[in-house]
């Protein structure tokens, strides 16, 4: 339909209000000035004009602010910002299809360049306009011209406020304007109007692209700190713009859950080590089934704590059952799905086990004696090394901020590798 599809970036492409308000504070509170109600006002005009619009603000001081905003913004607050569900996929289908896409903000160049490479979508666009600082004007219009120097044809504006569709008037290209932003009641009058991310991609594909999602599963010794990685994990995973679903192992759904209660109960301490990882792949064909393949299908990120490598690791290694065994038991649950990442989080025997019991009562599982964890650990080893590209290594036994820096640094590569950022 369109040669050239431009696109705002806050409020259309990303939802940044979380980093913009948060650094508009830090600003305000470093110039002991009250903090006005309502900052998502602030989204979208360039910042001078709302300082001294919504805080009374001089030209010199509303230059001091916006220079104490980027202070804070330009380390960590371009950073507390969100893809919208949906915007990945739109991107790779109008690219698909030959179109010419690029930004047009009012964020200053460097830092919008930034947040679209965090976001894994940089490498999607063809130019990105943002503002010079020396630039005799930013206003949007001149920004489109721009674009459309180096790409003439049909184009379209999509924003979300007026300033991005009077831009589009003033340059002479269609706009489209997304409701999902921050332009609040406002309505154009003169072009259409769309709700939310599909009804975008009707207006400019004729249809909703199908969106696959990925499925992570965290795995290692107890006591390794899944629960924080998972926390990390799942903020990551919303930034890069996937709805997220949260799970667990054994359990997940409420037979699995049932089915749960059984094998870690202390009152079981006669089950036989066939019948525990029976359970176990009883448990994660349901779980599968109910829960993670329709998540993945519905283009949701899925985070299990725990798949199929423990057994593999607990019941084939650690319980002496042996691997094969245990991958017959579990055949059913891995056709229907496995996990595209495994975050490993290597952790020795001794170290879990001292984590673990310093943290509450242990489990029917957790009182095995260390030379079952020490079998188990060797397990995870094992499978690491035979599925590198699937195994996310990460040394558990340093701090959470190391931790949590390696997860950062090595989840992209994996997404990238697995074509999740196509």
């Amino acid at each position: 339909m369109f040669d050239t599809v431009i696109f705002d970036l806050d409020g259309t492409l990303s939802d940044n209000s979380e980093g913009i308000t948060a650094s508009i504070r830090y600003a305000l509170g470093k110039m002991g000035r009250p903090v006005p109600g309502d900052l998502r006002r602030f989204i979208g005009p360039p910042l001078r004009m709302s300082f001294q619009r919504f805080c009374g603000m001089t030209d010199a001081d509303s230059a001091e602010a916006t220079r104490l905003y980027r202070e804070r913004h330009e380390v960590i607050g371009y950073l507390e910002n969100n893809l919208y569900p949906g915007i990945r996929a739109l991107l790779t289908a109008l690219r698909r299809q030959g179109a010419y896409l690029a930004v047009a903000t009012g964020k200053p160049q460097k830092i919008t360049e930034s947040i679209l490479k965090h976001f894994g979508v940089y490498h999607l666009f063809d130019q990105v306009e943002g503002s010079q600082p020396n630039a005799v004007t930013n206003q949007k219009s001149v920004l489109i011209a721009r674009v459309l120097a180096r790409h003439p044809g049909r184009a379209v504006m999509v924003g979300d406020t007026e300033d991005d569709m009077t831009g589009a008037a003033e340059a002479g290209i269609e706009g489209i304007h997304v409701q999902y932003g921050f332009g609040g009641d406002w309505r154009p009058e003169a072009m259409p109007s769309v709700p939310d991310v599909a009804a975008l991609s009707e207006a400019l594909l004729g249809s909703v692209p199908e969106s696959r999602g990925v499925f992570i599963s965290l795995e290692g010794l107890d006591g390794c700190g899944k629960t924080t990685v998972a926390n990390r994990l799942e903020t990551l995973l919303r930034q890069y713009g996937y709805p997220v679903v949260h799970t667990r192992e054994p359990g997940g759904c409420p037979i699995s859950e049932k089915i749960r209660e059984l094998l870690l109960s202390k009152e079981n301490g006669e089950m036989t080590a066939t019948a525990e990882a029976l359970l176990y792949a009883a448990s994660r064909y349901q779980h599968a089934h109910d829960v993670i393949l329709p998540a993945v299908r519905r283009g949701c990120a899925v985070i299990s704590d725990r798949y199929v490598d423990s057994s593999l690791a607990y019941q084939g290694e650690g319980r002496g059952l042996g691997m094969d065994a245990i991958r017959a038991y579990n055949q059913k649950a891995m056709e229907l799905c496995m996990p595209d990442i495994t975050v490993y989080l290597r952790l020795d025997a001794e170290t879990s086990l001292r984590r673990r019991l310093a943290e509450s009562e242990p489990d029917r599982i957790e009182r095995e004696k260390r030379e079952f964890f020490e079998r188990a650990a060797q397990g995870f080893d094992r499978l690491a090394e035979q599925e590198p590209d699937r195994y996310l290594t990460i040394d558990a036994s340093r701090s959470v901020e190391a931790v949590i820096g390696e997860l950062n640094r090595l989840l992209p590569e994996y997404l990238v590798r697995g074509g999740f950022w196509a």
